[in-house]
């Protein structure tokens, strides 16, 4: 006889919720099951009714009551989310496959919580800065990203905007960086306020300057066809 067994069943419902959560900011693309070897989703950020060709990929993992806590006792200064810590890591050769990919990749965590199982948190953690090794992944934190049904997609502060768009911009950035591009896409497009494209911002950029010299210095060698 089939089975539809236990864990399926779990997994199945924790990326249901998630890609109900971000689906108002997000064009989201299953990869069938069969298919799968490092993402289950890719997904293309949207802003209001205009998608912005921003791609980037998520893994699920669906937990049952998991040990999750606080990492600090107060709002990250980078996104203004709690940060959090769980003992939850990637397989090392599915490290190596995102490696691959010039866009931001990230771990979604769906902890589901009670006997009754309604309770559900969803937490991310961020994987481009571990992939270019500027990070350990030990290093980096879990964000809780939702408020019930809601996707914490911005938070607004004066004069600061927050939430896991602001992450998505910055790891983009990084993919950029990395290829040795100095700009990306308009973060007022993504619908990030207080952020602008036409500067550069040295926590990110001091960690790609090899790079960005390298094709700095490819281009001298083209200067005389552009005067």
């Amino acid at each position: 006889m089939v089975k539809y067994i236990k864990s399926k069943q779990i997994g199945n419902k924790g990326e249901a919720f998630f890609e109900s959560l971000i689906s108002e900011y997000a064009i989201v693309h299953k990869i069938d099951s069969s298919k799968d070897v490092g993402l289950d989703f890719l997904c293309e950020w949207v802003h209001g009714e205009r998608p912005t060709q921003l791609l980037f990929g998520i893994q699920v993992k669906t937990r049952r009551n998991t040990k999750i806590e606080p990492a600090k006792e107060r709002k990250s200064k980078l996104n203004s989310l709690m940060e959090y810590k769980t003992s939850l890591k990637v397989k090392e050769q599915t490290l190596n496959y995102w490696r691959g990919f010039d866009s931001p990749v990230f771990l979604f965590l769906i902890n589901i919580k009670g006997e009754d199982r309604k309770n559900i948190d969803c937490y991310y953690k961020r994987y481009t800065s571990i992939l270019h090794k500027k990070t350990k992944e030990k290093d980096e934190a879990f964000y809780k990203v939702n408020n019930g049904n809601n996707f914490l997609a911005f938070i607004h502060t004066k004069n600061f905007c927050g939430g896991f768009c602001r992450d998505l911009f910055f790891d983009h950035l990084r993919c950029q960086h990395n290829k040795g591009m100095l700009s990306g896409v308009n973060p007022q497009d993504l619908g990030l306020t207080h952020w602008r494209l036409d500067i550069l911002y040295s926590g990110v950029y001091d960690n790609y300057r090899k790079q960005i010299k390298t094709t700095l210095n490819k281009y001298k060698k083209f200067e005389r066809f552009l005067r």
